[in-house]
Formats: structure tokens, C-alpha cells, sequence
């Protein structure tokens, strides 16, 4: 029965370090990579994707790509996309769970363009006008020269 109970504890606890690894296993540069896929910047690994989210202007921090993704870095990569985040635990691991919340609650915002860009239905998108663009005219049908 004692044998039984200590194998039981140690498959409880290789299970609760299973479950603990997976909770924290998202780097940073895997964040990288899902933001680079999201911003449409062509990536196939976490240095190409911070180079590229580099290149499109994004003011990314220095953070190691192996690095595990914290709460605290997730908020200060998304300050630098322009997005407001906030942590309670800036210290806590982020899951695949997180990970895939984040990229779809906040995808709109990563995809659309920034101000003056042009994306889908900006004023660029619209016919041309035809050249007038003043509507039409009321009360200015009097003649100078047959007052009434």
C-alpha cells in the first residue's frame, strides 16, 4: 500500500511539472513570430520575425528570443505595437492559452494599418469626384443688369 501511495505521488508531481512546464513554455521570440504573422511581415523563425517587425518600424524592446514570455513582457511588446495592456503579475509565465487569447482578442488592432497608411476602405478607396464638388446652387439667379 506505502509503494502504491509513492508512486502515486510521484506521478501527482511529474504531472504538476508537466502541467507547470507547458504553462510557461512561449518565448519570446515565439510571441514574435505570431505578431510577425498577424503584421503580415514575412518570417520563418524568431530572429527573422524580430527583424522584420524592426524593419516595419516597430520599436520592439531588447529581449532575449529564448526567453520565457512573462505578463510583464507581453505588456511592455505590446506598448511598443500601440496597444494598452494590463498585468496584475508581471511575473507570471504565459501560456499557449494566453498566447492564443491575446493574438485573437487583439488581432483587428495588429492587422489594421496605422494612421495614414492605407488599408481597406480609406478615402483612397473612393471614386474621384467629378470635378465640381460644390452641390448645386441656390439663390444666386439674379442679373446685375435687370433688377426686379
Amino acid at each position: 500500500m506505502s509503494r502504491v501511495r509513492r508512486v502515486g505521488m510521484v506521478a501527482l508531481l511529474t504531472l504538476g511539472t508537466a502541467v507547470a512546464t507547458l504553462a510557461g513554455n512561449v518565448t519570446v521570440g515565439r510571441f514574435y513570430v505570431e505578431l510577425a504573422k498577424a503584421k503580415k511581415v514575412s518570417a520563418v523563425d524568431a530572429v527573422s520575425a524580430e527583424a522584420g517587425l524592426r524593419q516595419a518600424g516597430i520599436n520592439l524592446p531588447k529581449l532575449a528570443l529564448d526567453k520565457g514570455l512573462t505578463e510583464g513582457d507581453m505588456k511592455s511588446i505590446s506598448a511598443s505595437l500601440g496597444l494598452t495592456v494590463k498585468t496584475e503579475q508581471p511575473a507570471a509565465a504565459i501560456s499557449e492559452t494566453q498566447l492564443s487569447t491575446f493574438m485573437s482578442s487583439f488581432e483587428p488592432q495588429l492587422t489594421a494599418p496605422k494612421t495614414g497608411e492605407v488599408g481597406t476602405n480609406q478615402v483612397s478607396d473612393l471614386p474621384s469626384q467629378s470635378g465640381r464638388g460644390k452641390g448645386k446652387k441656390k439663390g444666386h439667379h439674379k442679373s446685375s443688369v435687370e433688377p426686379f
